[in-house]
């Protein structure tokens, strides 16, 4: 049995009104088409659905049964197209974004801010997490898009460049280097090291950094949190090597910040998609304002 949501609307307007022709008026059918759409519909159910008298209609037994049901799957066919019309038009959605502790602390709340003063429906839930565990829910589609350095070259993604984020020396406003325009690898290996995590996208630059220049990087402490660096920096247990972009997180150590040259090291930080999938209307409207905060990374 094939009934469709337009004679289920037809019925409906016919049961409501007790009349062919103001049911028509109110479908913009003529009052023959209307009737041959109930005809139809009671041939596809093998019931009347009406007793018809020169004065008046009235619903049969299977008349009311068929439109409490109707009413039922109207309702909620409607309610299903309002709640798509929402989505597509951005009032409803969610999101989920996998990004770098660094670039959900400094970027992405002002730019979430600004997304759900325009958006304010969508719900934006963040996975802050490593490099390889953000390409890991991005490949799995736990995470619409991630917010990560260039992904690795077998992984099936489409990469958005944003930021250039280079590479700084932090150390105590009082350690010997602290005022010097510039410091080299080599001058900061001389000092006890502290350093990221292995598993970390920063320690793999800084190890690539140290194997460019032939030096030898022994780090005198491990941390998995920026806090963790700032504070053993503080106290002048070492100096560290960081990305520019999370020096903010580290004010309450209040540390002395100095470029870092020969070589120059900097990380491409942007915006990772799986390839051959779309984004959500929500997630593609999320990745525009990101892009358009950001200052987009050279060519």
């Amino acid at each position: 049995m094939n009934l469709t949501l337009r004679q289920l609307q037809a019925f409906r307007a016919v049961a409501d009104l007790g009349s062919f022709s103001e049911a028509g008026e109110r479908l913009g059918l003529s009052q023959p088409a209307l009737s041959a759409t109930i005809r139809k519909l009671e041939d596809q159910l093998g019931v009347r659905l009406f007793d018809r008298t020169t004065r008046q209609i009235a619903l049969t037994a299977e008349g009311a049964e068929l439109r409490r049901l109707a009413n039922r799957l109207i309702d909620e066919f409607e309610a299903v197209s309002g709640d798509l019309q929402d989505y597509l038009a951005r009032r409803r959605g969610r999101v989920v974004v996998a990004a770098l502790p660094s670039l959900a602390a400094v970027t992405l709340p002002r730019v979430l801010a600004r997304f759900k003063a325009l958006h304010p429906g969508i719900d934006v839930i963040i996975r802050d997490t490593l490099h390889d565990q953000i390409q890991d829910l991005v490949d799995s589609g736990a995470a619409d898009f991630g917010l990560t350095v260039t992904p690795a070259a077998d992984r099936d993604f489409a990469f958005q460049p944003l930021i250039v984020d280079r590479f700084v020396m932090v150390c105590p406003r009082r350690h010997r280097l602290a005022r010097r325009r510039s410091v080299t690898w080599a001058d900061m290996v001389a000092d006890p090291i502290i350093t990221m995590a292995r598993t970390s996208s920063v320690r793999q630059y800084i190890d690539a950094a140290c194997a460019q220049t032939g030096i030898a990087s022994h780090s005198r402490y491990d941390a998995e949190h920026l806090a963790t660096i700032g504070a053993l920096v503080s106290e002048g247990l070492g100096i560290a090597a960081l990305p520019s972009l999370t020096t903010p997180l580290l004010r309450f150590a209040d540390l002395a910040e100095v470029p870092i040259t020969e070589p120059h090291v900097e990380r491409v930080m942007g915006i990772v998609r799986r390839n051959g999938r779309s984004p959500s209307v929500a997630a593609r409207a999320l990745i525009d304002l990101i892009a358009a905060d950001c200052q987009p990374a050279a060519a």
